[in-house]
């Protein structure tokens, strides 16, 4: 099949960006995390919570600065850690299969009805969740996925440059006090978005993105953090996305 003036463009521009030194970042685009919106806003950087009531929810949004390329986005693939500034991850953050509060940790991948600081590409078409990996230690990792029908007449290109939101990992607040609570509410926690995989249509020019670098602020902190930089406190882990697609078969 003959390929489009688009097709033959867009790859060795991509090739372009990368080598050139001062597009390194663009090329690469770049992650943010912050509670109730995108870029990193300094008011959502920390939520504070006085651990004294069991209605409410809190609400992670993750977002990405699209790095050159994105022809046909389908879906992501979305990797965070959960850290503590304990020496293990208290109960309040297990939110597994088993754990305290194993139903206190849902997704969302709709924005339709805000908020509206940044794009929204997926317009609700999208459907997926987010898991919780057992905690190691004071760690735990979530791993998400969430895709679109292949027809969806949403799918298309995202200019460069553009910040994109991508996810909500709504933490709700059951069992944060009186009878049956979970230990652990008040403690620091830093909250740290690894890594955002853009999946693509099979053959698209661009092909699928990776991920990794901080845009702003890839990481928001729970009752203060853990006292340090949350970068330092949860540097990245190997994780394969085999391993991710694999709690959805």
């Amino acid at each position: 099949m003959k390929k489009t003036l688009l097709e033959k463009v867009l790859p060795m521009t991509c090739l372009l960006l990368t080598l050139g030194a001062g597009f390194a970042w663009a090329a690469g685009g770049g992650l943010n995390l912050g509670w109730d919106d995108c870029r990193g806003l300094p008011a959502s950087l920390n939520r504070t919570f006085a651990c004294n009531t069991n209605t409410g929810t809190n609400t992670l949004v993750g977002s990405f600065v699209a790095p050159c390329c994105v022809t046909a986005a389908t879906g992501v693939e979305v990797v965070m850690d959960v850290q503590s500034a304990g020496v293990s991850l208290p109960a309040w953050w297990v939110m597994r299969s088993g754990g305290c509060r194993s139903t206190s940790l849902s997704s969302s991948y709709s924005f339709t009805a805000g908020p509206f600081t940044c794009f929204d590409y997926f317009k609700g078409g999208a459907l997926g969740s987010l898991l919780m990996d057992p905690p190691v230690g004071n760690r735990a990792r979530i791993k998400g996925i969430a895709a679109m029908l292949s027809t969806n007449p949403n799918i298309g290109p995202i200019t460069e440059g553009v910040e994109v939101y991508t996810f909500k990992a709504n933490i709700n607040n059951a069992k944060s006090t009186g009878l049956g609570a979970c230990a652990g509410c008040a403690t620091g926690v830093c909250v740290l978005l690894q890594s955002i995989k853009i999946t693509q249509r099979v053959g698209s020019p661009g092909g699928d993105k990776f991920i990794s670098a901080p845009a702003t602020r890839s990481f928001a902190t729970w009752q203060g953090g853990t006292g340090g930089d949350c970068y330092a406190a949860t540097p990245a882990r190997n994780g394969t996305w085999g391993s991710i697609k694999a709690i959805y078969r």
